[in-house]
């Protein structure tokens, strides 16, 4: 039976109160937070807003890194019944005000003074009006912290939240996400507790494995909806455990000790360890480095019979590879107790797919967006169809319009965007499917494959409509390659952008013989380009229809990312920012 986060945190609290829930880094030690734990600081933020005067649908903004708070402070929101808005800590004090205007916010809470100046100079500045500011660091002047704030709660009854919560109906908004706007404003999309508990039954028929069993890093932005699915809504609805991590370039260190059963990494952090690991196994050397590769070959291609087949391959030559080499790459990675891993957000490449089959870390994706509890389609367990994002997930359909964009319907879909009714009504067809802007193809199993975006089709000079995903998915195959952006709308042919990725400069240095230590000088290097243009022609240009080819590349001396613009915070291409920053650089190439 369907039930509100809410009321899942409070039958944990009641089943299991001194089970493990959460484990945070604090002063430098780790800390834990019991199910009972979790349940009474819920409780006592609540009342804390509650005596700040919170009202039914109001929103309260909220921004932070991650952390146990963040989430204590998510669900004391939808305890009241909110929602809770979150922001990313990227955006601007300009984003910050329209979101906290948009979702009527008269309570923002933040997590250190960075984001808690970026509310009091919008305030100050008249672009948004809120009555209250919470800090989850100390207090200061105009700043409440969270202990003021659950000091004040202490003055409010027990009973006054138990009724607010008794109104909570499975169908009404309990949590707003922000898109992150690779384009445009950012738009609340409103999900509710119905469409949540959806997910979690389709999600639980297909990995019912890891039910029983879940421990997971929340290092992903918390405002995304694919780090809400693992750190708030499954880890609710299973009773397992999340640690926390609140910086990203610390994830490898946070894998060692936390051994996870469940790993979400956006394409661009499985990208990373690729590079990484990639430069690792090939400095080996002899008898160790041809043992390596029999091991990697023999677990793909097990696997792979495994999916053809549709059932578990066993034989002693997979037993001993994985006793001799698998296993040991896995316990270095603390991915050795992995029960499922998972990729979203973004494409992935098959080259990556495979290079962690090789090593026994079979990736399942996920398609899907904000406007979907961020997912349609997900891949089978333990045999993902590499090339797709798997089939529609229980009580959803999925179709293909005319124009070849990728439609859907269900239980999990949004009721729209929070107060934006013309936004709203663009978002679905005339008969009610909601509009993804995607491009796909199904399979004759139901797979579902994407094949682009309707807004990232370049149109040639000479007609030609081109989706550049699949160009751009071959080239960052090349070693030593990060990222890559086609470009050419209106122009004769097309070219590419390409960026270094640093874990691979070593590869990059032996492949082309270049002497520069660092991504600025071995991008202005002649070999370099070369090398990368003659493997974009055998790699990319070998694969696709003439009018597809790429012409012509320049290397950047920079990879893109958040901080740069280029990025999104979970780390999708913002085109438009691309083209503007790089618009000399662009047109070089067609000159």
């Amino acid at each position: 039976m369907h039930a509100s986060l809410v009321a899942k945190l409070s039958d944990l609290a009641r089943t299991s109160p001194d089970r493990v829930a959460m484990k945070a880094r604090v002063d430098g030690s780790w800390k834990s937070w019991t199910w009972g734990e979790y349940h009474s600081e819920v409780r006592a933020i609540a009342k804390g807003l509650l005596a700040l005067g919170h009202q039914v649908g109001d929103g309260v903004a909220l921004v932070g890194k991650n952390r146990p708070e963040w989430v204590f402070c998510e669900l004391a929101i939808m305890a009241l019944r909110g929602p809770p808005a979150p922001i990313y800590t990227t955006n601007t004090a300009d984003q910050v005000a329209f979101i906290v205007d948009n979702c009527g916010a008269q309570i923002a809470i933040g997590d250190d003074d960075e984001q808690i100046d970026k509310f009091q100079s919008s305030i100050a500045e008249g672009k948004m009006k809120c009555a209250h500011l919470i800090t989850m660091g100390a207090s200061k002047e105009g700043v409440k912290s969270l202990e003021d704030l659950k000091a004040l709660g202490t003055a409010v009854p027990d009973s006054v939240l138990d009724e607010r919560i008794a109104g909570i109906t499975l169908e009404e908004t309990c949590l707003l996400i922000y898109t992150s706007g690779t384009t445009g404003t950012p738009k609340g999309v409103q999900l509710t507790h119905h469409a949540i508990a959806s997910l979690m039954d389709a999600i639980r028929e297909r990995f019912s494995p890891i039910w029983d069993n879940y421990r997971v890093v929340s290092y992903l932005p918390l405002c995304h909806v694919a780090e809400q699915i693992f750190t708030t809504f499954t880890h609710l609805h299973t009773g397992g455990e999340v640690w926390f991590c609140p910086d990203l370039k610390e994830i490898k260190d946070y894998l060692a000790e936390s051994h996870p059963t469940v790993f979400l990494g956006v394409p661009r952090v499985w990208e990373k360890f690729q590079a990484a690991l990639e430069a690792r196994l090939g400095s080996a050397t002899g008898v160790k480095a041809a043992l390596t590769k029999w091991a990697r070959n023999t677990e793909l291609t097990s696997f792979k019979e495994e999916v053809r087949l549709g059932k578990p391959v066993t034989s002693i030559s997979r037993k001993l590879a994985n006793r001799l080499v698998i296993r040991k790459v896995k316990a270095a990675l603390g991915l050795d107790q992995l029960m499922l891993a998972a990729s979203g957000a973004a494409p992935i490449s098959v080259h990556t797919l495979e290079f962690f089959a090789s090593l026994g870390i079979v990736i399942h994706e996920a398609y899907g967006m904000s406007e979907t509890v961020g997912v349609v389609t997900i891949s089978h367990y333990g045999r993902p169809r590499f090339g797709t994002v798997g089939s529609a997930i229980k009580g959803v359909q999925v179709r293909i319009a005319e124009d070849g964009e990728v439609q859907a319907k269900g239980p999990v879909i949004t009721n729209g965007y929070y107060r934006m009714p013309k936004e709203t009504a663009e978002l679905f067809s005339d008969d009610g499917w909601l509009c993804t802007g995607d491009l796909g193809e199904i399979d004759a199993d139901g797979n579902l494959k994407i094949t682009g975006r309707k807004k990232d089709i370049l149109i040639t000079a000479g007609g030609k409509n081109i989706a550049p995903a699949e160009m751009e998915a071959y080239i960052q195959t090349i070693v030593g390659v990060a990222q890559a952006v086609v470009v050419g709308d209106r122009k004769p042919y097309l070219c590419a952008l390409v960026t270094l990725d640093v874990e691979a400069l070593p590869a990059l240095r032996t492949a082309t013989g270049a002497a520069a230590e660092d991504v600025a000088g071995l991008s202005q290097d002649p070999k370099v380009q070369q090398w990368i243009f003659a493997q974009v022609e055998s790699s990319c240009n070998a694969r696709i229809a003439s009018y597809q080819t790429i012409k012509r590349i320049t290397v950047l001396p920079n990879e893109f990312s958040v901080d740069g613009g280029e990025l999104t915070p979970t780390m999708k291409l913002r085109r438009n920012v691309v083209a503007k920053k790089y618009a000399d650089t662009i047109e070089q190439l067609f000159v």
